[in-house]
Formats: structure tokens, C-alpha cells, sequence
């Protein structure tokens, strides 16, 4: 029996999966897509919510019973499950680069998160709008991106020569903050954005498809809520 992937098409947490997943191709994980669901729709199922405490995508069900909720632990636990691609690094050294890359890519989309949230139309009459926490985290989220664009070598890839994690967990944060939110990557920021354009020609990295009604309340987020880079 295969390993079972619960995801959503698209959000930042579940394509880092599913870009991971097309970059990996094991053969012994079964992917279940759920899309957005509808207002009242029972999406995903309740039998599939209760696996985990909060219910959310993605979710990893092992044949041994073993479930995770959390994507920088499913990434780890099928890299270590799964056959393909090393995507951890071959010596310490990029390993730790690698984990180094996870790390900050996480932290700046937890600001984006938050400036997202309390900043958007999205977020309006669902969690307390607060031009203060935009700000903030705004400003925060581009911190992140231009200390990544510092850190970052000449190489193909985030942390080298060979795609690893760190590049599934960067396209998934910028793609959904250029797609569905209109934030673009700082234009000083040379060496990242490069590496963006080039990335968004891998298949993996196909734009996955959004809620409209949402994408159009998020759209110009930087507009609603008065950001300027």
C-alpha cells in the first residue's frame, strides 16, 4: 500500500509538497487533491480532518498508521521514506545550507502569513484588520527576501548545483505571493529573482490553479494596506 498525501492544489504549505513531489516522483506515495472547497462544503472529508488536531492540508498517512501535519516534517519524513532524487544534499555542508535556506524561506512566509491576514480584504470580518501588523510584517518579509538574495551563490539552485528542498519551499512562498497576492520580489534583489524566472519554467512549478473569488480580493495587497518596497 502506498504512503497517502491529503493536499490542497494550491496555498504556500501545500505546493511545497506538491512541487516536492513532482520533483521527487516516488512511486509509492498516493496523492489525493482536494480544491478549495466551497462555503459549507465538507472539503476535505471529516474522516480526513480528524487525522490531525487542526484538520489543515497537507496531511501524510503512512500504511504503519504514522500521520503528520505539518509540511517541513512530511518533506523530512519522505525524505527519508521514499525513493528519487537526493533533495537534502550529498556532503554536510549543503545539507546544512539547505537547512539553513528551509529555515529563513519559513520564517518569511510566516510574515507574509501574518501581513496577508491581518491585511486583506481576504481577512475582513474573519480576523481583526490591523494596519500595524501589516506593516510590520511586511516590512519583516522583505528583510527575509533580501537577506536570502545575500546568502545566495551563483549556483542553479537555492543551495547548489542540484535542486533540493529549499528551492520546492522558495517557489512555493514566491509564487503564491506573486500569483494570488501581486507581491513581487524586491527589484534589488538580482540573484533571487533570477532564480525565480528560472524556476518557473520547471513543470513542477506549473501555477496551480486558484479560487477566483479569493485571488481577486487578494490581488494588490500591497495596495490594501499602503506598502511600497
Amino acid at each position: 500500500m502506498p504512503i497517502k498525501l491529503y493536499n490542497f492544489a494550491f496555498g504556500p504549505y501545500p505546493q511545497r509538497l506538491n512541487i516536492y513531489l513532482a520533483e521527487k516522483n516516488p512511486t509509492n506515495v498516493e496523492r489525493i487533491i482536494f480544491d478549495e472547497p466551497n462555503e459549507g462544503a465538507d472539503v476535505p472529508p471529516a474522516s480526513v480532518k480528524a487525522l490531525t488536531p487542526t484538520g489543515s492540508m497537507p496531511i501524510l498517512q503512512d500504511t504503519d498508521g504514522m500521520v503528520i501535519g505539518q509540511s517541513l516534517a512530511i518533506l523530512e519524513y519522505l525524505e527519508d521514506k521514499v525513493s528519487g532524487p537526493d533533495m537534502r544534499g550529498a556532503t554536510p555542508a549543503v545539507r546544512a545550507r539547505t537547512r539553513q535556506f528551509v529555515y529563513v524561506f519559513d520564517e518569511a512566509l510566516t510574515f507574509f502569513g501574518l501581513w496577508a491576514r491581518h491585511g486583506s480584504q481576504i481577512g475582513h470580518g474573519v480576523v481583526r484588520t490591523s494596519r500595524e501588523v501589516a506593516e510590520i510584517c511586511a516590512a519583516r518579509y522583505f528583510d527575509h527576501l533580501r537577506l536570502l538574495d545575500r546568502i545566495m551563490g551563483d549556483d542553479a539552485f537555492i543551495a547548489g548545483d542540484q535542486i533540493t528542498i529549499a528551492d520546492c519551499i522558495a517557489m512555493a512562498t514566491l509564487q503564491y505571493a506573486d500569483d494570488f497576492y501581486a507581491v513581487p520580489i524586491p527589484s534589488e534583489c538580482v540573484k533571487l529573482k533570477n532564480w525565480f524566472d528560472r524556476f518557473s519554467m520547471r513543470p513542477s512549478a506549473a501555477q496551480p490553479k486558484y479560487p477566483e473569488i479569493k485571488r481577486a480580493q487578494a490581488m494588490g495587497l500591497m495596495e490594501q494596506t499602503n506598502i511600497a518596497l
